[in-house]
């Protein structure tokens, strides 16, 4: 079937404010999925492109990674034809138009039908300006000014068939943070310091990643890890727990995780845990082998329903399982307004952006609105109390709904007060933000 010759779409209206928008030159406050979203929309002119948009970005990560894949990935996202392919990559060809260096062919981020869940891969992020401290984050490049905090694939295994275990997280990073002057740690020094057992370090160390504790490859600590140590080692605080699952369940990377609170849970249709397996296999199918998605995927979802009904993620009361067994999610009103602000800043660093809209912050997959459960008018009240106290400015007069971040604040800041009962501070070097990871 011809992709123009799909059902006449309602949202005619929708598009054309999406492109009044962007050629007001108010693309700066237009989310990612939306600029893809327009961009689909002169391929597949007579349909809602809308969920193509969003399975392209949970697929690759980012719209910069779309554009870049190879035109045989795109051509396997359900929905994609030849005329969208020929247009994105024609985007693609379109922005390297005038560089200075020869343009590189390049791969797409998932390589083979089954990631290897051994390691994580890498990601580059810019260190944190140097402090005091007795953790020492990886080294890397001074030429690299900004951190790449999406790029990395989708990655089907997290937890390798384990389950959370907060004592045996703590051993490790305890070890971790003993470190000080290592560039890396191998699994085989964590397993003698630690006598836990090769597998075991390297699901502990998948799963801290995947939390954004530690370091890919290199197993240290991420800044974030690091303030995760000083303050609760065995991820029992309300900080804690809230931070984690929106870095858990808010990245694509974290593949089935992503999956389940950003588009099962968020449908709205309570489903049992057979279900939420059958629903993600036929989701991923053809993506990965069938006796992967069998096995793999029964993993995840046991680990994710254990970390949310029965370990600490409990706490959160996010899950709610009905007498017949199936599980809902629930609205999540008592998210900390330091721990908000760190996401919302947080945002802003991903989007290299100091203006986020508020749709990216309530309905973007990802989004703390989205992954813990928040209408509007919840999210709306909770973002005009940190406005009244001064951590951010919230825009909605002349047609504006969108928060504007103050210079000086950062991620890092809001969850340190946090955990510290006092007010966050403004730091010295406004415009070098401190990543939480590395």
């Amino acid at each position: 079937m011809n992709e123009a010759a799909s059902t006449p779409s309602s949202s005619t209206g929708h598009r054309e404010r999406l492109r009044a928008r962007f050629l007001a030159d108010d693309a700066s406050v237009i989310a990612e999925v939306e600029l893809l979203e327009l961009l689909l929309t002169y391929a597949i002119p007579r349909r809602d492109v809308r969920p193509l948009a969003e399975s392209l970005l949970a697929k690759f990560g980012s719209a910069k990674e779309v554009l870049a894949a190879a035109s045989g990935d795109l051509e396997k996202v359900s929905g994609i034809k030849e005329s969208s392919v020929a247009l994105l990559k024609l985007a693609h060809r379109l922005s390297m138009v005038g560089a200075a260096c020869p343009v590189t062919p390049v791969s797409s981020p998932e390589t083979s039908e089954e990631p290897s869940a051994i390691e994580p891969e890498t990601q580059v992020h810019t260190p944190p300006t140097e402090k005091s401290s007795s953790l020492r984050p990886a080294s890397k490049a001074p030429s690299d000014p900004k951190p790449s905090k999406k790029s990395d694939p989708p990655k089907l295994q997290v937890s390798n068939g384990y389950l959370l275990e907060p004592a045996q997280n703590a051993q490790v990073i305890s070890f971790v943070a003993e470190q000080t002057s290592a560039r890396k740690i191998g699994r085989s020094q964590i397993v003698e310091a630690t006598g836990l057992s090769d597998r075991q370090i390297e699901s502990l160390a998948s799963v801290a990643t995947a939390l954004g504790l530690v370091v890919p490859r290199t197993q240290l600590l991420t800044p974030w890890g690091m303030l995760v140590h000083k303050h609760d080692l065995f991820l029992d605080s309300p900080v804690t727990l809230e931070f984690c699952h929106f870095l858990g369940a808010g990245r694509p990377r974290n593949l089935v995780w992503f999956k389940i609170f950003n588009e099962l849970l968020a449908s709205g249709k309570p489903t049992d845990q057979p279900g939420w397996s059958m629903w993600l296999r036929e989701k991923l199918a053809g993506q990965y082998s069938e006796s992967s998605l069998i096995k793999h995927i029964a993993e995840e979802v046991r680990f994710i329903l254990d970390a949310y009904t029965i370990k600490n993620f409990k706490k959160l009361n996010l899950l709610i399982e009905t007498p017949d067994k199936t599980i809902a999610l629930r609205r999540y009103t008592a998210l900390l307004p330091l721990t908000l602000a760190a996401m919302i800043y947080w945002v802003g660093d991903e989007h290299e952006a100091r203006l986020v809209s508020f749709s990216e912050l309530q309905a973007e997959p990802g989004s703390p609105g989205r992954i813990f459960g928040l209408d509007a008018s919840s999210l709306r009240q909770m973002v005009e109390v940190l406005h009244q106290k001064g951590w951010i400015r919230y825009e909605v007069r002349h047609g504006l709904d969108q928060i504007r971040l103050i210079d000086g604040f950062q991620p890092l800041e809001f969850l340190a007060a946090a955990y510290e009962n006092r007010e966050p501070e403004i730091q010295s070097k406004p415009h070098e933000p401190e990543p939480l990871l590395l």
